[in-house]
């Protein structure tokens, strides 16, 4: 069985991404707006602190909308051969069968939520949002 992320959870992750984006600018261009009318020294260097502090999280948020496509691993239940593999970006890592505890599939409606694995090694792995 192989394991993609669904285009819904895609666009929902994507757009959520992208109004934390524009709330942070939002309050950053607020903080500067304040910055520059007001005549007092406290609220001034209040609002220089708070764009400074979130301003420098913008670069971040930009190489998370741009990136959001790649940022998804595959997952593949092989029986035959005992292994999972978890494939991201041409690395691929291979869990046996037999280490791990539990495997659930949850379902909502017929439809693949998500994927939990608990392993002796990495303990617990969530998988959200993957379709068969």
């Amino acid at each position: 069985m192989i394991f993609q992320i669904s285009e819904d959870h895609k666009h929902s992750e994507k757009r959520k991404t992208i109004l934390a984006a524009l709330f942070l600018i939002s309050i950053v261009a607020g903080a500067i707006w304040t910055f520059t009318t007001s005549e007092t020294l406290y609220p001034k260097a209040l609002s220089a602190i708070v764009a400074l502090l979130l301003a420098r999280h913008l670069p971040g948020a930009y190489k998370n909308i741009m990136n959001h496509e790649l940022s998804y691993p595959t997952a593949n239940i092989s029986e035959p051969q005992n292994k999972i593999e978890i494939s991201h970006k041409g690395t691929v890592i291979s869990i046996p069968l037999s280490d791990i505890e539990s495997l659930r599939i949850q379902s909502v409606k017929g439809k693949v939520k998500s994927l939990l694995l608990n392993t002796k090694s990495f303990s617990d792995l969530r998988f959200e949002g993957y379709e068969i």
